[in-house]
């Protein structure tokens, strides 16, 4: 039966100019494969039994660490059968609930033990472990972090040292600090693991290489022999998989565990290493483009939930108003300029993970020609878009909860459990300040290189054709585009290209004018070396996104182009007046923006605004969320908002336990501490 919010929710949803659809196959490659996608999270959520969006799931019934974790085995489970039974990779990457899929005891198999294989195993090593993995005879776990040592891989301490008498390597956990800590599934889901541990060979130390290690006995699952196993307990969010911790003690493995297509250790000892130590890393770069689009997809989700919300909650009557209806919060425009902006974002990561996956596949073609060139930027764009965009995910989720009021605040509104998530993604896979640094790093290599008249890669020309200027101070500082200027994006990628360029050659001569020595001026530095890394990683998101509007299939309607062209500019324009963007001051403390363009811009940024406010509840449905994966009563499809949100709280156990058993009291509460109380004589 339809109320009130479900005939919001239908108004809004009518308001579209676009079809929501051609969105839609456009964000998942085609009618075709979102039909598919579609067919597997009915299949999965059908089989978990999770598709009734009258029911309270389970997640908020108050279960305990150990239902938490069955939860996830189960589906983990039904998600990595049916993509064996229907040949799909639908939940390869991700979880039916849309979260990165280490939030799954089966989640890290294909996209960390198998890649790991893949990219650094022989060919016969490929031909032992990957049919396994395939067919779901070993569940597979990556262990490089320590309880000791996370981001700085070199410092690692657990060793694996050959022994060349029985031809195996023997694996030992030397201290507290070398234990293994963190990996997804390592508790009590995984067989086997990916360990990155020091090669030791005849007293000399070879530094990280990758093993192949067994964990656990396939026939009952007990540790095998000298490994520790076990779970490091509840963590904010990703409670459904057992992060856990192992300890080595003179665990021996045979010799060909160790993976061998960039280092080669040979039965009587002989080591050669065939390429850079930094090629074993390049499967952090295959994850860290995961978690891009991970990371945009949970925003999405987000802003989805908020959204929907703000389209059917009314509240005030609005400014100056003399009727008695009450307004949509939606309406209003700090609420809807907040929203929107997130939904940009949200489309900005899109676009810009789908030129991160061009990218990588052209890497990997080239290392299969034993090409590495390229590895030193993909690794530089793999840093800075991990931490820009986790970051963004954080805040903008966070936001977005913010957006919801005091009914955001309920776990039942699904957004706490997107944001504890999301603000794992900003700590996971490299602490984001720490990778600014590594965008840092590079950018100042560029301007060494260019200074000794070496070549850069081709993706840096912007910084080769420009620097120059920017070094003899010869660069105009006025832009000069006035009124609807604002709109083109060519001058928007120049207002971001200059900041990118100022930063980024201040900071360089900041450190290398110092008569300190390196490591002391790059410390005193370093918040400006941050504020250059981001500010190039925005300018590349930025011509990302313009590029992906200006190259959009010939098949798309006019209305959805105008859309996506006015959600770019959005994104472009706000973070110039928003005060709540990072280092916004940046874009104006040289005088390169006069305030009469910043009023201009704020007027700009109004009209969008009001041009986008009708497609908002469609820029958002174009994800395709299940109500199932959102785990929402004030983000479902329909809107039926108040109605699911008092069927959910009476479902509560300790409601019905009330309810069915004691009158409406709460027994325990009221006997022990409630009654004494009102009884005593005090």
């Amino acid at each position: 039966m339809k109320n009130r919010q479900t005939l919001l929710m239908e108004k809004a949803r009518n308001d579209a100019s676009f079809n929501t659809l051609e969105l839609t196959c456009l964000i998942y490659g085609g009618y075709d494969n979102v039909e598919r996608r579609r067919a597997a999270f009915e299949r999965v959520e059908t089989r978990l039994g999770v598709r009734d969006n009258k029911k309270l799931p389970r997640c908020y019934t108050g279960y305990t660490r150990e239902d938490a974790y069955n939860e996830g085995l189960e589906e983990g489970k039904a998600a990595f059968e049916d993509g064996l039974q229907h040949q799909h990779a639908f939940f390869e990457t991700m979880t039916p609930r849309c979260q990165l899929s280490n939030a799954s005891p089966f989640g890290l198999t294909g996209p960390m033990f198998e890649a790991t294989v893949r990219f650094c195993g022989l060919k016969e090593q490929k031909d032992v472990w990957l049919p396994l993995t395939k067919s779901g005879q070993i569940i597979g776990a990556y262990c490089q972090t320590e309880l000791g040592h996370g981001t700085f891989v070199r410092g690692i301490e657990t060793t694996a040292t050959f022994d060349q008498q029985t031809d195996k390597l023997i694996l030992n956990s030397p201290s507290v600090s070398s234990t293994k800590f963190w990996p997804g599934a390592l508790g009590f889901s995984c067989t086997h693991a990916i360990v990155l541990a020091r090669l030791v060979v005849n007293n000399t130390d070879h530094g990280p290489h990758f093993f192949v290690v067994q964990l656990r006995s396939l026939d009952d699952g007990t540790p095998l022999p000298g490994i520790t196993l076990g779970d490091i307990g509840p963590k904010m969010s990703y409670n459904g998989t057992c992060n856990g911790f192992a300890s080595f003690d003179h665990v021996r493995i045979p010799r060909m565990n160790m993976l061998m297509r960039y280092s080669q250790l040979d039965a009587d000892g002989s080591y050669i290493r065939h390429g850079q130590p930094q090629l074993l890393y390049a499967t952090m770069l295959a994850l860290r483009g995961v978690i891009l689009k991970i990371s945009g997809l949970q925003l999405a989700q987000a802003v989805t939930i908020a959204t929907r919300y703000s389209v059917v909650r009314e509240q005030g009557v609005g400014f100056g108003d003399k009727s008695t209806t009450e307004t949509v919060i939606f309406a209003y425009k700090t609420q809807h300029f907040r929203l929107l902006t997130i939904a940009a974002k949200s489309y900005a990561i899109f676009f810009i993970s789908e030129a991160y996956r061009k990218e990588y596949a052209d890497l990997i073609l080239q290392q299969e020609m034993s090409d590495h060139s390229g590895l030193p930027y993909m690794h530089c764009l793999a840093s800075g878009l991990k931490a820009w965009s986790t970051q963004t995910v954080a805040d903008g989720a966070e936001d977005a909860r913010k957006c919801c009021g005091g009914h955001g605040y309920m776990m039942i509104s699904g957004i706490p459990d997107i944001t504890a998530t999301a603000t794992a993604l900003a700590t996971l896979e490299g602490e984001n300040y720490v990778l600014w640094q590594q965008v840092g790093r590079y950018l100042f290599k560029c301007l060494d290189n260019l200074e000794a008249r070496k070549l850069i890669e081709p993706q840096m020309t912007y910084v080769a054709e420009q620097y120059k200027s920017y070094l003899n101070n010869v660069t105009p500082k006025m832009c000069p585009a006035q009124g609807n200027d604002f709109l083109d994006h060519a001058v928007q990628l120049s207002i971001y290209r200059h900041r990118a360029l100022r930063l980024m050659t201040k900071a360089w001569v900041s450190v290398r004018s110092s008569s300190k020595p390196v490591a002391e001026a790059w410390s005193e530095h370093m918040l400006s070396i941050i504020d250059a890394g981001r500010a190039h990683i925005e300018y590349i998101i930025l011509l990302s996104f313009v590029n992906a509007v200006a190259t959009l299939p010939v098949c798309i309607s006019g209305e959805l182009h105008t859309v996506l062209d006015n959600l770019c500019s959005l994104f472009a324009l706000s973070n110039l007046i928003n005060p709540t963007s990072v280092n916004v001051i940046s874009f104006i403390e040289d005088g390169h923006l006069s305030s009469t363009q910043l009023d201009r811009t704020r007027s700009i940024v109004s009209h969008l605004l009001e041009r986008l406010r009708p497609e908002a509840i469609a820029l958002t449905d174009a994800w395709d969320f299940t109500d199932a994966s959102l785990r929402s009563a004030l983000g479902c499809w329909d809107g039926n908002v108040y109605e699911r949100i008092m069927s959910w709280v009476k479902q509560m156990p300790i409601n019905q336990k009330a309810w069915n058993e004691n009158q409406g009291v709460y027994q325990p509460g009221w006997r022990e501490w409630i009654e004494p109380v009102l009884k005593a004589n005090l």
